[in-house]
C-alpha cells in the first residue's frame, strides 16, 4: 500500500496545512470506523457536500474503506436539485461542511464534527470490503429526461484511469494540482493520480479561485501536473501563461481546444507536454488522449487521440457497423473504464449496449461523432443530440426544458443555446398554460423557480414568452424560426454613474459579449458562468487591483460590485465563505491532533 511505502511523504497540501500518507491513512481509518458506527457499511452510499480539501479527501477515503461509495454533491447547486440527486441515488447519509447552511432531506453530519468524534477511534484499518467491480462513486450528469443521471463507476475503472498508462506520467515525484470540483470527474484523475502513486496533491485553497489564485498555487508548490477545462486553459494562456512554465504535463479537455491557444502555449512553454484529454463520465474521465506534438498535427481541430490503456473504441454507423477510416461515425467506448450503468437501470439500456463484435462485452454509446485520421488519431466532429458543454460540464437542454415546464403557469418550453463572445448563452422560450396569464409575471416567476431547482450554469439567462411555437411541415418545433436572442433590455435600466462603474461595465460587456449592461442587472441573468467571471476578474484585477474573486459572486451586478470596491468594505459573509472557514478549522484540528501525539 502507498500509505506504507510512502508513509512519511506528504500526500496533500492545502494552503499552509499538510498531511502525510501515514496521517492520511490513520485519520481515514478512524473516520471509517466512526462512519461504520453510524450505520455505513458495504455498498452503502454516502453523499459528500463539499469542495476540494484535505478533510474531503479523508471523507472519500473513509467511505471507501467501509466498503461504501461516495456521491459528490455540487455545493453551489440549490437544495431542491440536491434532494433530487439524493432521492435518486438512495444515499442514506450526507457529510457536509456547515450543516446550518443547508437543509436536505437526508440525515446530515457536519464534517468537522465527524472528524472530531473519530479521533478516539482506533487508527487501524477495517477489513478490506471492496472488490474491483464494486462501486467507488456515483457521479451525476445532466439528463435529457428532465432529471440528472447517476453514473455508477466501479473501482476497476478508477484504477485503470491512472495505472499502466502512457498518456501521462504517474510517479511519486509528480506534484498534482487538485482544483476540480468533486462533482466533476476530472477530480478522479487528480485524486487517484496522486494517491495511487505516492505523489503530492496540491489543493487550491480558495473557495472561488481566481486565475491569480491558481497561478500562485502552481508557483508556490511546484506543481508538475495539472488538468484544466478547455476554457480555463485558454484563460491561463491569455493571462497567466508564465505561471505554467514549471508544469511538465498540462492536460486540458471538457470542450474543444483552440489551436491558436495551443500554438501560443507551446511557444511559451518549451518544457511542457500538452495533452488533449477526451472522455465522458460514463467511461471514467478519459477515453482518448492526444499528446500534442510540437511539430503540429496537420491542421484542423486538435485531435482527441487514441484510446488510453484498458479502453478500446469503435466508430460505428447507425446499424452498429464499422465505418471506413475518414468517414464520420458515432464513438462507442469499451473496456475497463465503462461504468456499471446508471442508478436508473431503464436509462442504462439505451446507451450501455452489447458489443456486437465481442460477446459478453459492453459498449457505451457516447453520442459523439468522430472521424479516424490516416495516422489513427480521432477527430471530434460534434454531437448527435442536444447535449453541450458549459464550463466543461455536460448539459442536456432537455433537462432545462423539463425544469421550465414545472414552473408555475408554464405549459411548454423550448431551450436553445447560442455562442457569443466565446460563451454559451441559454434562452428559454415558454408558452403560458393559459391565455390570460401575464408574460412578464411568468418570466419573473420562472427565473425565481429555476434558482431553486437548477445549478447556475444550467439556468437560461433569457426567457421569452410566445403564444405558440413555430412548427415545421411535419409538426415539429422549428427552432430556426424562434425569435433571435436580444440583449436590448439589458441596457435600458440605467447607466454607469462612477468611474468604477464605467470600468466594470466596459469589462463585463466585453467578456459577456453584450452591448449594454444596466448597473443593477445580475451577471448570471446575462449568461455569466463561473468561468466567465474568472475571465472578468482577471481584467478587473489589472484595472482595479485588490478586488477579490469572491466579490463578483457576492455582488453580482455592476452597481453593488462598484460600491463594494469603492468602499473596500469586508466581503459579505455567505455560505461558501463559512464553508471555507469551517474547512480551515477542521484542518487546524487535524494539525493539533497530530502535534498532541
Amino acid at each position: 500500500m502507498r500509505a506504507q511505502t510512502a508513509a512519511s511523504s506528504i500526500a496533500a497540501v492545502q494552503g499552509s496545512e499538510t498531511l502525510t500518507y501515514a496521517d492520511l491513512d490513520r485519520r481515514s481509518n478512524q473516520l471509517a470506523r466512526y462512519l461504520h458506527r453510524q450505520g455505513v457499511g458495504a455498498r452503502s452510499l454516502v453523499a459528500l457536500h463539499a469542495g476540494p480539501s484535505i478533510a474531503s479527501l479523508l471523507c472519500i477515503l473513509a467511505t471507501l474503506k467501509v466498503g461504501a461509495a461516495y456521491v459528490p454533491l455540487d455545493p453551489a447547486a440549490p437544495p431542491a436539485y440536491l434532494d433530487q440527486v439524493l432521492r435518486d441515488s438512495g444515499a442514506g447519509l450526507v457529510l457536509a461542511f456547515g450543516c446550518q447552511d443547508i437543509a436536505l432531506s437526508v440525515r446530515t453530519i457536519d464534517v468537522h464534527a465527524a472528524l472530531n468524534a473519530s479521533e478516539t477511534e482506533p487508527g487501524s484499518a477495517l477489513e478490506d470490503a471492496c472488490a474491483p467491480a464494486d462501486i467507488a462513486y456515483v457521479m451525476y450528469t445532466s439528463g435529457s429526461t428532465g432529471r440528472p443521471k447517476g453514473v455508477k463507476v466501479p473501482h476497476r475503472a478508477v484504477v485503470r484511469l491512472v495505472t499502466d498508462q502512457t498518456y501521462a506520467r504517474f510517479a511519486a515525484d509528480e506534484v498534482f494540482l487538485h482544483a476540480a470540483p468533486l462533482a466533476f470527474d476530472a477530480s478522479t484523475f487528480e485524486i487517484w493520480g496522486t494517491l495511487l502513486h505516492g505523489a503530492r496533491g496540491i489543493i487550491v485553497a480558495a473557495d472561488r479561485a481566481s486565475l491569480q489564485d491558481i497561478a500562485d498555487t502552481i508557483r508556490r508548490n511546484g506543481v508538475t501536473t495539472a488538468w484544466f477545462t478547455a476554457g480555463l486553459f485558454h484563460l491561463l494562456v491569455e493571462h497567466q501563461i508564465e505561471a505554467l512554465a514549471g508544469v511538465r504535463q498540462i492536460l486540458a479537455g471538457g470542450d474543444v481546444l483552440s489551436p491558436t491557444h495551443i500554438a501560443r502555449a507551446q511557444a511559451a512553454l518549451p518544457d511542457s507536454q500538452l495533452i488533449n484529454g477526451y472522455g465522458p463520465t460514463e467511461n471514467t474521465t478519459f477515453t482518448c488522449c492526444y499528446r500534442i506534438p510540437r511539430e503540429g498535427w496537420g491542421g484542423g481541430p486538435v485531435p482527441i487521440g487514441t484510446p488510453i490503456h484498458g479502453t478500446y473504441v469503435r466508430v460505428l454507423d447507425d446499424g452498429l457497423q464499422p465505418v471506413a477510416d475518414g468517414e464520420v461515425g458515432m464513438l462507442f467506448a469499451g473496456g475497463l473504464g465503462v461504468a456499471s450503468g446508471y442508478i436508473d437501470t431503464q436509462l442504462s439500456a439505451a446507451v450501455f449496449v452489447p458489443d456486437p463484435f465481442h460477446i459478453g462485452a459492453t459498449l457505451y454509446r457516447t453520442g459523439d461523432l468522430v472521424r479516424r485520421r490516416p495516422d489513427g488519431n480521432l477527430d471530434f466532429i460534434g454531437r448527435r443530440d442536444r447535449q453541450l458543454k458549459i464550463g466543461g460540464k455536460r448539459v442536456e437542454l432537455g433537462e432545462i426544458e423539463e425544469a421550465l415546464r414545472r414552473c408555475s403557469g408554464i405549459g411548454d418550453a423550448v431551450v436553445t443555446a447560442t455562442e457569443n463572445g466565446g460563451g454559451i448563452f441559454l434562452t428559454g422560450y415558454v408558452k403560458p398554460a393559459a391565455s390570460d396569464l401575464d408574460g412578464a409575471t411568468l418570466i419573473v416567476g420562472a427565473h425565481a423557480d429555476l434558482v431553486r431547482t437548477l445549478p447556475s450554469h444550467m439556468r437560461p439567462s433569457q426567457i421569452v414568452v410566445l403564444d405558440e411555437f413555430p412548427l415545421t411541415a411535419n409538426g415539429k418545433i422549428d427552432r430556426e424560426r424562434l425569435p433571435a436572442r436580444s440583449h436590448a433590455a439589458a441596457a435600458t435600466a440605467g447607466t454607469a454613474k462612477s468611474e468604477v462603474e464605467r470600468t466594470l461595465t466596459a469589462i463585463l460587456q466585453r467578456v459577456l459579449g453584450i452591448d449594454g449592461i444596466a448597473p443593477g442587472t445580475n451577471f448570471f441573468d446575462l449568461g455569466a458562468t463561473s468561468l466567465k467571471l474568472v475571465e472578468a476578474h482577471a481584467s478587473i484585477e489589472q484595472a482595479l487591483p485588490g478586488v477579490e474573486m469572491m466579490a463578483l459572486f457576492e455582488h453580482p451586478n455592476i452597481r453593488d460590485l462598484a460600491r463594494a470596491i469603492e468602499s473596500r468594505s469586508a466581503p459579505v459573509e455567505n455560505a461558501g465563505r463559512r464553508r471555507g472557514q469551517q474547512q480551515a478549522d477542521a484542518l487546524k484540528r487535524l494539525q493539533l491532533a497530530r502535534s498532541a501525539r
